[in-house]
Protein backbone atom coordinates (compact mmCIF):
# COMPACT_ATOMS: atom_id res chain seq x y z
CA UNK A 1 0.00 0.00 0.00
CA UNK A 2 1.39 3.49 -1.06
CA UNK A 3 -0.03 6.01 1.85
CA UNK A 4 2.53 8.55 0.78
CA UNK A 5 0.63 9.12 -2.03
CA UNK A 6 -2.29 9.67 0.07
CA UNK A 7 -0.46 11.59 2.66
CA UNK A 8 0.72 14.14 -0.24
CA UNK A 9 -2.67 14.41 -1.87
CA UNK A 10 -3.96 15.24 1.57
CA UNK A 11 -1.28 18.25 2.07
CA UNK A 12 -2.41 19.39 -1.19
CA UNK A 13 -6.10 19.67 -0.44
CA UNK A 14 -5.15 21.58 2.69
CA UNK A 15 -3.31 23.90 0.69
CA UNK A 16 -5.61 24.83 -1.60
CA UNK A 17 -8.86 25.47 1.15
CA UNK A 18 -5.96 27.80 2.54
CA UNK A 19 -5.76 29.39 -1.13
CA UNK A 20 -9.46 29.46 -1.23
CA UNK A 21 -10.04 31.39 1.98
CA UNK A 22 -7.63 33.42 1.87
CA UNK A 23 -9.24 34.34 -1.70
CA UNK A 24 -12.52 34.63 0.55
CA UNK A 25 -11.06 37.34 2.26
CA UNK A 26 -9.83 39.25 -0.81
CA UNK A 27 -13.06 38.79 -2.33
CA UNK A 28 -14.72 40.42 0.42
CA UNK A 29 -12.32 43.17 0.63
CA UNK A 30 -12.79 43.78 -2.63
CA UNK A 31 -16.84 44.00 -2.37
CA UNK A 32 -16.47 46.22 0.88
CA UNK A 33 -14.01 48.35 -1.26
CA UNK A 34 -16.24 48.33 -4.27
CA UNK A 35 -13.05 47.14 -6.38
CA UNK A 36 -15.04 45.22 -8.91
CA UNK A 37 -12.26 44.30 -11.03
CA UNK A 38 -10.58 42.88 -8.48
CA UNK A 39 -13.66 41.23 -7.45
CA UNK A 40 -14.36 39.53 -10.83
CA UNK A 41 -10.38 38.62 -10.78
CA UNK A 42 -10.84 36.81 -7.48
CA UNK A 43 -13.88 35.04 -8.46
CA UNK A 44 -12.14 33.42 -12.12
CA UNK A 45 -9.04 32.39 -9.34
CA UNK A 46 -12.00 30.84 -6.99
CA UNK A 47 -13.72 28.78 -9.82
CA UNK A 48 -10.15 27.55 -11.21
CA UNK A 49 -8.74 26.84 -7.50
CA UNK A 50 -12.54 25.01 -6.69
CA UNK A 51 -12.00 22.70 -10.46
CA UNK A 52 -8.24 21.95 -8.86
CA UNK A 53 -9.56 21.33 -5.59
CA UNK A 54 -11.94 18.90 -7.20
CA UNK A 55 -9.82 17.11 -9.32
CA UNK A 56 -7.31 16.12 -5.96
CA UNK A 57 -10.56 14.78 -3.90
CA UNK A 58 -11.72 12.94 -6.72
CA UNK A 59 -8.24 11.61 -6.50
CA UNK A 60 -7.93 10.84 -2.95
CA UNK A 61 -11.30 8.92 -3.00
CA UNK A 62 -9.90 6.17 -6.00
CA UNK A 63 -7.01 6.15 -3.81
CA UNK A 64 -8.93 5.69 -0.64
CA UNK A 65 -11.30 3.25 -2.42
CA UNK A 66 -8.53 0.84 -3.87
CA UNK A 67 -6.54 1.10 -0.48
CA UNK A 68 -9.40 0.08 1.59
CA UNK A 69 -10.13 -2.58 -1.00
CA UNK A 70 -6.90 -4.10 -0.52
CA UNK A 71 -7.50 -3.85 3.31
CA UNK A 72 -10.21 -6.46 2.72
CA UNK A 73 -13.46 -3.95 3.06
CA UNK A 74 -15.94 -5.32 0.31
CA UNK A 75 -18.39 -2.27 0.63
CA UNK A 76 -18.12 0.98 -0.86
CA UNK A 77 -18.81 4.12 1.19
CA UNK A 78 -16.57 2.96 4.15
CA UNK A 79 -15.46 6.14 6.42
CA UNK A 80 -11.84 7.25 6.91
CA UNK A 81 -11.60 6.40 10.35
CA UNK A 82 -12.36 2.64 9.77
CA UNK A 83 -10.38 2.94 7.08
CA UNK A 84 -7.66 4.63 9.33
CA UNK A 85 -8.09 2.26 12.18
CA UNK A 86 -6.70 -0.72 10.10
CA UNK A 87 -3.32 0.96 9.30
CA UNK A 88 0.05 0.69 11.17
CA UNK A 89 0.29 3.44 13.95
CA UNK A 90 2.38 6.06 12.01
CA UNK A 91 0.09 5.89 8.80
CA UNK A 92 -2.57 6.27 11.21
CA UNK A 93 -1.74 8.91 13.17
CA UNK A 94 -0.19 11.07 10.34
CA UNK A 95 -3.34 10.55 8.14
CA UNK A 96 -5.92 11.11 10.70
CA UNK A 97 -3.98 14.26 11.46
CA UNK A 98 -3.73 15.73 7.63
CA UNK A 99 -7.89 14.55 7.60
CA UNK A 100 -8.67 16.43 11.29
CA UNK A 101 -6.94 19.78 9.36
CA UNK A 102 -8.83 19.00 6.22
CA UNK A 103 -12.30 19.22 8.13
CA UNK A 104 -10.89 22.40 9.58
CA UNK A 105 -10.18 24.24 6.86
CA UNK A 106 -13.14 23.06 5.08
CA UNK A 107 -15.08 24.59 8.33
CA UNK A 108 -13.13 27.50 8.01
CA UNK A 109 -13.88 28.05 4.24
CA UNK A 110 -17.76 28.09 4.91
CA UNK A 111 -17.88 29.82 7.90
CA UNK A 112 -15.85 32.83 5.56
CA UNK A 113 -18.57 31.85 2.67
CA UNK A 114 -21.70 32.25 5.04
CA UNK A 115 -19.89 35.76 6.25
CA UNK A 116 -19.71 37.07 2.79
CA UNK A 117 -22.98 35.74 1.78
CA UNK A 118 -24.94 37.33 4.65
CA UNK A 119 -23.02 40.24 4.12
CA UNK A 120 -24.33 40.35 0.74
CA UNK A 121 -27.77 39.56 1.76
CA UNK A 122 -27.83 42.54 4.36
CA UNK A 123 -26.29 44.83 1.56
CA UNK A 124 -28.93 43.96 -1.08
CA UNK A 125 -31.92 44.52 1.70
CA UNK A 126 -31.04 47.61 2.37
CA UNK A 127 -30.31 48.96 -0.84
CA UNK A 128 -33.52 47.64 -1.94
CA UNK A 129 -35.34 49.07 1.03
CA UNK A 130 -33.84 52.44 0.24
CA UNK A 131 -35.18 52.46 -3.29
CA UNK A 132 -38.55 50.92 -2.57
CA UNK A 133 -38.74 54.43 -0.11
CA UNK A 134 -37.24 56.63 -2.58
CA UNK A 135 -39.13 55.11 -5.46
CA UNK A 136 -42.67 54.20 -3.99
CA UNK A 137 -44.31 53.26 -7.42
CA UNK A 138 -41.89 50.42 -8.01
CA UNK A 139 -43.08 48.24 -5.01
CA UNK A 140 -45.40 45.71 -5.68
CA UNK A 141 -45.21 43.17 -8.74
CA UNK A 142 -46.26 44.84 -12.08
CA UNK A 143 -48.03 42.06 -14.79
CA UNK A 144 -49.08 42.45 -18.69
CA UNK A 145 -52.12 41.62 -19.64
CA UNK A 146 -50.68 38.17 -20.53
CA UNK A 147 -49.96 37.18 -17.19
CA UNK A 148 -46.17 37.30 -17.18
CA UNK A 149 -44.37 39.45 -14.37
CA UNK A 150 -43.05 43.16 -15.42
CA UNK A 151 -40.75 44.88 -13.94
CA UNK A 152 -40.57 48.20 -13.66
CA UNK A 153 -39.07 50.70 -16.29
CA UNK A 154 -35.63 50.96 -14.96
CA UNK A 155 -34.98 55.20 -14.41
CA UNK A 156 -31.16 56.05 -13.59
CA UNK A 157 -30.09 57.54 -10.08
CA UNK A 158 -27.50 59.46 -9.21
CA UNK A 159 -26.36 60.07 -5.78
CA UNK A 160 -23.85 62.45 -4.24
CA UNK A 161 -23.36 60.14 -1.17
CA UNK A 162 -22.07 56.66 -1.13
CA UNK A 163 -24.74 54.16 0.00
Amino acid sequence: MEYGECSVILKQEIELLEKIRGLQIQVKGAVTGREWADFEGYLGSLAAIGDEFEALDQERVQIFTDLAKEMGFNHEGVGFYSFAARLPEPERRELSELYRRIKMKTLEVRFTNDSLTDYLSEAQTIVSGFLEEVFPERKGRLYTRQGVQADPAPRSLVLNQSL
